[in-house]
C-alpha cells in the first residue's frame, strides 16, 4: 500500500511541476529562508531552494508549502542534512515534493522512495559531457539543471536531446536569456535575479519561438 501511495503521490506530483512549469518558464533560485516570502508572492511557480540550515529547513519547509508552489531542495547543499536515504525519508516525511542532486546514487534512491528528482549538470568543458550524460542515463531523473546556462547554445542538438527534460541555471540575468533557453530546448531557466520570477511568461515564450524561428532559417541557409 505505502508503495502505491508513493506512486501515486509522485506521479501528481510531476503532474504538478509540469503545469507549473507552463504557468512560468521561470524557475525561481532560492538561497536560504530569506527569499521565500518573495517566491511565493512572485509569478515564479517553481523554486529550486538552496542552502537552508538544518534548524530552520522544517519552518521554511512548511512556508513553501503554505505557498502552494512546486519546489524542488537542493540537497547537496544543506549543510547538516545526510546524504542517504534517512534523510530522503525525513524530507518525504516533511512532504518536501522534490530534491536536487549532483549524485546519481541519490537521485536513484529518491525516486524510488517517491520523489521527483532533478539531477545538477555541470558541462565545464566538451570532455565532461558524456560523463554527465553516462551519469544520468542510469539515474534517469525526472529533470536535469544544466549549468552554467551560457554553455548551453554549444551543446549540439543530440547531446541536449539526451539531456532532456532541462531548465538552465547559472548567469540567468535577463529575460532574453530566459528566451533564449526554451529556444534551445529548456523547459524553464532557473535565476536568483528576483525581478525575473515576475517576466511575463507570453513575452518570454513569444521571443522564445522567434529566436528559434530565426536558428532555423539559419540552419536551412547554411
Amino acid at each position: 500500500m505505502a508503495d502505491t501511495s508513493g506512486r501515486r503521490t509522485r506521479a501528481a506530483n510531476i503532474a504538478r511541476l509540469r503545469e507549473a512549469l507552463q504557468r512560468s518558464p521561470v524557475v525561481a533560485s532560492v538561497v536560504g529562508a530569506e527569499p521565500v516570502p518573495a517566491f511565493n508572492a512572485a509569478a515564479s511557480q517553481v523554486a529550486i531552494v538552496a542552502s537552508v540550515e538544518l534548524k530552520d529547513l522544517a519552518g521554511v519547509v512548511a512556508e513553501l508549502l503554505g505557498g502552494g508552489k512546486f519546489f524542488f531542495l537542493n540537497v547537496d547543499s544543506c549543510r547538516g542534512l545526510a546524504q542517504d536515504k534517512g534523510a530522503l525519508e525525513y524530507l518525504g516525511a516533511l512532504r518536501v515534493p522534490g530534491i536536487v542532486s549532483t549524485r546519481t546514487s541519490l537521485v536513484e534512491r529518491a525516486k524510488a522512495l517517491g520523489q521527483v528528482t532533478m539531477q545538477k549538470v555541470f558541462v565545464t568543458d566538451r570532455s565532461n559531457l558524456p560523463r554527465s550524460l553516462t551519469s544520468t542515463a542510469m539515474s534517469k531523473p525526472d529533470l536535469h539543471e544544466l549549468m552554467p546556462w551560457p554553455v548551453l547554445p554549444r551543446i549540439d542538438r543530440a547531446a541536449r536531446a539526451e539531456l532532456s527534460p532541462f531548465i538552465a541555471a547559472g548567469f540567468v540575468q535577463r529575460a532574453a536569456d530566459v528566451s533564449l533557453a526554451l529556444s534551445l530546448g529548456a523547459k524553464a531557466a532557473a535565476t536568483s535575479d528576483r525581478p525575473l520570477w515576475d517576466a511575463p511568461a507570453a513575452e518570454i515564450r513569444a521571443a522564445a519561438a522567434r529566436a528559434a524561428q530565426a536558428a532555423n532559417h539559419r540552419e536551412q541557409g547554411a
